[in-house]
């Protein structure tokens, strides 16, 4: 644990009071070093994971509507360059140049009191979603795309290999398509 300066709003950026954090399996991979980023030269210590979150936001930076503060939210882990062609066909999560939260180019992550993010990563999330809910919603988007890419609905039979987090969500998605689901997963003896 360290005490860090507080983060401060830069232009077009939003500064985040943090209510929950996930811990992702790519975080358990930071801190054994089996991340391949580290390996590759997109991250290397020291560094603040999180990208996994849910707050509020407290302040805006120049450029940012300030109708943003007080508003509950969560943001996106993959920000493009925004210029490139991936990013201007709105698939930043593969431009060569971007950041992601807490994992890579430098941006620091959620795992602190405040959070510094673009506003253009943010979603609002509605009153009726807690915290927990709300630090879930990346995950969820995750399980979500890959459970549509599956196809799968009434009459499918899916196998989930990995009954983690994902793995997890995965089949709920599939399941409420109509699909008959199966886990697979390996156990430690």
């Amino acid at each position: 644990v360290q005490e860090v300066p507080a983060p401060v709003a830069a232009p077009g950026e939003v500064v985040v009071d943090v209510e929950r954090v996930g811990v992702c399996g790519t975080d358990l991979e930071f801190f054994t070093g089996a991340m391949t980023y580290l390996h590759q030269g997109h991250a290397c210590y020291p560094m603040r994971l999180g990208h996994e979150w849910a707050g509020r936001v407290r302040t805006v930076g120049a450029g940012v509507d300030p109708g943003w503060v007080g508003r509950r939210v969560m943001g996106d882990t993959m920000l493009g360059c925004g210029d490139c062609r991936r990013c201007r066909r709105g698939r930043q999560h593969v431009c060569e140049k971007r950041e992601e939260v807490g994992i890579r180019g430098g941006r620091a992550g959620a795992l602190a009191e405040r959070l510094a993010v673009p506003a253009g990563s943010l979603h609002a999330l509605p009153d009726s979603v807690d915290p927990v809910l709300g630090a879930l919603v990346e995950p969820g988007g995750n399980a979500l795309r890959a459970a549509r890419a599956t196809e799968a609905g009434p009459g499918d039979r899916v196998l989930i290999v990995g009954p983690g987090t994902i793995g997890l969500l995965v089949a709920l998605f599939v399941r409420a398509a109509g699909a008959e689901v199966h886990l697979m997963g390996a156990t430690e003896d």
